[in-house]
């Protein structure tokens, strides 16, 4: 199993990151909170990772804290939530306001997670809450990017997370308009966007 690894970003983008050790590049799915927290390409990360094994294939999701990779085991332990829907849902919600979201039961929160539909959110809840009782909440910060490359990055993730480019374009302006200039992460404009997406 490979938990973790250490060594030079040669890609980044909103879903995905390769990071180069000893040249061999690895291919690390992850959630749009984990990007907001890399490093520049061509610097060196650890990313905390989860390999998940298919028939057909092997699939790495990386993450920039340990919470984050509990927090992804457990949401896959849940029925219907595959690591790809767990990696969606958080980006859809910081780790913060997943737990408390959970903690709390609130399921209309959790359904405008992009492909979250009420009973999944429901099953979260009921499955979740006690095991994430205990659970403290994590400081949170984001770095501000210029705005064209936050537009980019964040249509890119969407597009990648299945939703198309017109509807994307669509929800980020619809976001953009509605902040009327204001500084925004990444972070905050895609979820922003899912939710105008998930209505």
């Amino acid at each position: 199993m490979i938990g973790q690894l250490t060594g030079k970003i040669l890609h980044k983008s909103p879903t995905e990151t390769i990071i180069d050790i000893g040249g061999t590049g690895y291919q690390v799915n992850i959630p749009v909170t984990t990007f907001d927290r890399l490093p520049a390409v061509g610097e060196t990360v650890t990313v905390f990772t989860y390999l998940h094994v298919r028939e057909d294939a092997l699939q790495l999701y990386g993450f920039s804290t340990k919470q984050d990779k509990e927090l992804f085991r457990k949401l896959i332990t849940i029925s219907g939530v595959g690591p790809k829907l767990a990696q969606t849902v958080m980006s859809g919600l910081s780790y913060d306001e997943l737990i408390r979201a959970i903690q709390q039961g609130n399921i209309a929160q959790l359904n405008k997670i992009a492909g979250v539909g009420r009973k999944t959110a429901e099953r979260l809840v009921v499955e979740l809450r006690d095991k994430l009782a205990e659970v403290q909440l994590a400081e949170e910060s984001t770095d501000v990017k210029t705005l064209d490359n936050i537009q980019t990055e964040a249509l890119l993730a969407l597009t990648t997370l299945g939703y198309s480019r017109n509807a994307s374009e669509n929800a980020l302006r619809s976001v953009l308009t509605e902040r009327n200039g204001e500084d925004v992460s990444i972070e905050e404009l895609i979820k922003a966007a899912l939710k105008r997406l998930s209505r």
